[in-house]
């Protein structure tokens, strides 16, 4: 079996993080691969191979990354279309989508034996066409897709499903997620939990200069369809999983749809959803601040 290494250097215990699950996985019988860039932060280890990332998960059975929630998100990313477990180990703040901490490497021994369970989750793809109905970006997100404007300046804009006309909104922004995604910035925005292997779109929108506005979910069959106001066409922007942010003109529009892909989370912890909202979220609230838009899911 193969497993890569996906490692986020810039937090604090990621390396020695990564050096101890590479002599774990090893131990265990994999064939473990990391990208050239991280060779010398191997060098010791002769039985790391070497190649690019990209091209490794096409083929590993395991890809582990080591981060925090955005390190996790981005190593979703190349693993679309594929079927590439993901396994994520916890070196950032709450870590939802992880499922061990460094202390825990010796978990890792379950990968070979099979003792795990895969959480098979829903994507969202989006689309920005324009007038031609040419479609010139395209989306993937495991969290959200999430349409905002600079300086917390509301934006008019209207929503349709299938076509027919939802409703017209005058808000900060809308954020558009999946199961996975609704504990994190859906969320801080007053979103819905839903379980994460339930199938839905979720619509939330972010600060609406509204009395009665509310989340709505949608069937995963669902095409939703977002159209600026015409006033509202500069300075708006689409950001999928907190990448970086894509110019969103009044002229185009943006459909969001269910992804034909999943991807599938390796679970070795045994909590079910509920025991990590509980513990996760809770503790979050009593001393870590509240969680905010940059990846938290469980």
């Amino acid at each position: 079996m193969k497993a890569v290494i996906f490692p986020n250097l810039q937090k604090v215990n990621a390396l020695s993080c990564a050096r101890n699950a590479c002599d774990a996985l090893s131990g265990n019988g994999f064939e473990v691969i990391a990208d050239p860039s991280h060779r010398a932060l191997f060098y010791d280890k002769p039985f790391v191979k070497y190649v690019p990332f990209e091209e490794s998960v096409k083929e590993a059975d395991f890809a582990v990354a080591i981060g925090g929630d955005g390190t996790i998100l981005r190593c979703a990313k190349a693993l679309v279309g594929y079927d590439t477990k993901l396994l994520g180990i916890n070196t950032g703040t709450l870590g939802f989508m992880a499922s061990i901490e460094p202390s825990q490497l010796h978990e890792l021994e379950r990968l070979s034996t099979g003792d795990y369970r895969v959480s098979k989750r829903m994507m969202l793809c989006g689309e920005l066409t324009d007038e031609k109905g040419y479609v010139f970006q395209h989306f993937n997100a495991l969290n959200d897709i999430v349409l905002g404007r600079q300086f917390a300046r509301v934006i008019d804009f209207s929503v349709y499903r299938n076509e027919v006309l939802l409703g017209q909104y005058r808000a900060d922004g809308a954020i558009f997620s999946t199961p996975t995604g609704s504990t994190a910035y859906a969320l801080s925005a007053g979103g819905s939990v839903i379980e994460p292997e339930f199938s839905c779109i979720g619509f939330t929108l972010i600060c609406p200069h509204s009395l009665a506005s509310r989340p709505i979910l949608f069937s995963p069959e669902s095409r939703l369809c977002v159209r600026l106001s015409v006033k509202d066409g500069s300075e708006v922007y689409i950001s999928s999983d907190g990448e970086t942010p894509v110019p969103f003109d009044a002229g185009s529009h943006l459909t969001i749809y269910r992804s034909e892909h999943t991807i599938q989370l390796v679970d070795l912890s045994g909590n079910t959803f509920f025991d990590s909202l509980n513990r996760k979220i809770t503790h979050s609230l009593k001393g870590n601040g509240c969680p905010d838009g940059s990846g938290g899911s469980i």
